[in-house]
């Protein structure tokens, strides 16, 4: 599944975004700063969901979305 959506990303990945994605991939938290989830990963986050969606991988599209939840707490980032 990453492959797949590192072929689909068309515009580069910081290696902290990369970072975060590999480990939601296998399942496990990220821990990120404010700013780089502000900044990048937060949507690769949404778009790594989306892409899932398309492949019918809901496990995957349901635990992006849920750390994105989570991040946002922790954060405290609002979308405006």
């Amino acid at each position: 599944m990453l492959d797949i959506w590192k072929r689909q990303e068309t515009s580069p990945m910081t290696e902290e975004t990369r970072r975060a994605i590999d480990r939601i991939c296998k399942g496990d938290p990220i821990e990120c700063s404010a700013e780089a989830y502000g900044s990048e990963i937060r949507d690769a986050l949404v778009r790594f969901a989306l892409v899932c969606v398309k492949n019918n991988d809901t496990v995957r599209m349901r635990t992006a979305l849920a750390e994105v939840n989570k991040l946002d707490r922790m954060h405290g980032y609002m979308v405006g």
